[in-house]
């Protein structure tokens, strides 16, 4: 994989020298370009969506060194402030300084920005599920069988089996 193998493999072959986050699982790694003033920085990058913050880390594209690191207060952004400009593309717009994840991850990308958005959104991480509607397909020929049963075993009475079928052949 060569010098650039953590950003395929960030458990393997990662440089040597001061590289803060060695046991961090990061929500994203890839191209980060950070804008300030117009002016472009590319970096390989590494994010980690904390419960509190979005830690991120500038890497040297050369050796993988951080070169700077900072964090971002989920008050200080909305979903306003994300843009999916591409399938492998985010923009973060933060004011002054523009930031652009891009990566070849797709599920990666995916799963960050369901995580992101979810925690800007709720304030949790864990995506919720819509509850799934079970429909009931009541069999009433055989619901009216039941009571009838039960009114053959004198356990109801002919009024009751009745207005058990009326209410059943209403629904």
């Amino acid at each position: 994989m060569g010098r650039l193998g953590f950003l395929f493999n960030p458990e393997g072959n990662m440089p040597s020298g001061e590289i803060k986050s060695r046991n961090v699982k990061f929500d994203f790694l890839g191209l980060l370009i950070e804008t300030i003033d117009g002016k472009e920085n590319t970096f390989n990058g590494a994010i980690k969506l904390d419960e509190n913050s979005i830690y991120v880390e500038k890497r040297s594209r050369l050796n993988g060194k951080v070169k700077d690191s900072f964090k971002i207060d989920y008050n200080d952004i909305s979903t306003e402030h994300l843009d999916r400009i591409a399938d492998n593309r985010i923009k973060f717009n933060l004011g002054e300084k523009v930031l652009l994840l891009k990566t070849l991850d797709d599920d990666m990308l995916n799963n960050f920005e369901t995580r992101l958005i979810n925690k800007l959104n709720t304030g949790s991480f864990e995506v919720e599920e819509a509850p799934q509607v079970q429909q009931v397909v009541r069999d009433i020929p055989e619901e009216i069988r039941k009571y009838h049963d039960l009114l053959k075993d004198g356990i109801i009475t002919e009024d009751e089996f009745e207005a058990k079928k009326k209410e059943l052949l209403n629904s």
